[in-house]
C-alpha cells in the first residue's frame, strides 16, 4: 500500500486492488474519487481542482512510475 499526503489531500494505492491500477483519493475524511493511473481518467465521483493538483504532484515526483511488485515480496 502506497499512501501519500498532497495540498491536503490523502492518496491511497493498495497493492492488492483489482485492475486497472488506480488510486482512491480522500478530501475531508472522505472518499472523493477513484483515478485510473493507466488512462490517467476518473473512474469514479468527482475531481476537484484541489486533488488534481495533489495527482499531478505526485505524477511529477515520479510517485506513480513504480510498477507494483508482482511476487509480493
Amino acid at each position: 500500500m502506497g499512501r501519500w499526503k498532497r495540498a491536503g489531500v490523502i492518496v491511497v494505492l493498495y497493492s492488492t486492488d483489482h485492475d486497472p491500477r488506480h488510486v482512491h483519493v480522500f478530501e475531508d475524511g472522505k472518499r472523493l474519487v477513484k483515478f485510473n493511473l493507466e488512462s490517467w481518467m476518473v473512474m469514479e465521483g468527482r475531481l476537484t481542482s484541489k486533488a488534481r493538483r495533489a495527482l499531478e504532484a505526485l505524477r511529477k515526483e515520479g510517485v506513480f512510475d513504480e510498477k507494483p511488485d508482482v511476487q509480493g515480496d
